[in-house]
């Protein structure tokens, strides 16, 4: 099941979800929507599409294959997560549990993987995850820029790139003029 398909169904489903952007192939969950009064139905959509816009764009900047979908739209009573919330890895082997609200993205838990290969780098990002945990985020890229120096490293690489192949297009262009 692609990224975007498995964060689909598992946001739209009722029941809480533990299925990897990895695993396999599952038929499609109907959704709860229809049931759901109209503002609510819209709401769902709204949190269902950002949370895969974050999968797909900040896929780069995790651990691939990395997002996991822990609760839907709604969750099941005595779950031990809020709806709408997620898990990624960081590039230094860092486990965010986060969860998506009107006041952005909250880390409720950083944890380290237990299959480090480089525990220095996961120590440090650890470190400096814990103090975010539970302060909100407006975006998914204010949140991994606090608490992710490879993706800080990675994210300056392709704003370079991107600002370097504008000016080539614009000398291009000059050159053409003349």
């Amino acid at each position: 099941m692609s990224q975007a398909a498995a964060a689909s169904a598992a946001a739209t489903n009722p029941a809480p979800a533990a299925a990897s952007a990895s695993a396999p192939a599952a038929p499609a969950a109907k959704s709860s929507a229809a049931a759901a009064p109209a503002s609510s139905s819209s709401s769902k959509v709204h949190v269902a599409k950002e949370i895969l816009h974050v999968f797909e764009e900040y896929k780069v900047g995790v651990k691939p294959n990395s997002f996991i979908v822990i609760t839907g739209t709604t969750t099941e009573p005595g779950s031990k997560y809020p709806p709408n919330t997620f898990r990624v890895c960081l590039i230094e082997d860092v486990w965010l549990t986060i969860h998506l609200n009107s006041s952005g993205y909250l880390i409720l838990k950083a944890e380290a993987d237990p299959n480090s290969t480089n525990l220095s780098a996961t120590k440090y990002a650890l470190s400096e995850t814990r103090p975010h945990i539970q302060a909100p985020f407006e975006s998914m890229d204010g949140l991994l820029n606090s608490v992710s120096g490879e993706y800080r490293s990675r994210f300056q690489e392709r704003l370079c790139h991107k600002l370097e192949k504008v000016v080539k297009e614009r000398e291009k262009e000059k050159s053409d003029d003349a």
